[in-house]
């Protein structure tokens, strides 16, 4: 059975499915690598928010929170800056002040796959929309 990464937006939970392709070095371009970092999860779909915030926990045990993995977000849009944010010990992270637009994230966390992804920040986004992620254990 092939794993799914669930993020919720206003407490209606949405599946993301896997994406197959192929994530170029350029797209991982000054995001931060683990030393253990041997497997990329990739989203398929952008997640839609409001604000860059969320929660980040075991995909396998939803409720169990990830305290200190990294959240990086790039852009937006074509822009190369890269903003960061750590889990607290109950796996929630913000990045505030992030102007409209599309930005790709990643999440981080020494002994587990990464997350890769695209964040659309828009006020036309659900209000109150948050970022729940899971993340495996990795090899």
């Amino acid at each position: 059975m092939k794993p799914v990464l669930q993020f919720i937006v206003l407490g209606s939970a949405v599946v993301a499915s896997l994406c197959a392709q192929d994530v170029t070095p350029a797209d991982l371009a000054g995001f931060t690598q683990s030393p253990t970092e041997h497997q990329l999860v990739v989203l398929d779909h952008p997640i839609p928010v409001t604000s860059v915030e969320g929660r980040v926990n075991f995909q396998d045990r939803p409720q169990e929170a990830l305290p200190n993995v990294l959240f990086e977000i790039r852009g937006p849009d074509a822009t190369t800056r890269i903003t960061q944010a750590t889990t607290d010990a109950q796996g929630r992270f913000r990045i505030r002040n992030v102007k409209a637009g599309s930005y790709k994230f990643k999440t981080t966390l020494n002994g587990f796959k990464s997350v890769f992804g695209t964040i659309v920040v828009s006020k036309k986004a659900p209000k109150g929309s948050t970022i729940t992620l899971g993340m495996w254990p990795g090899n």
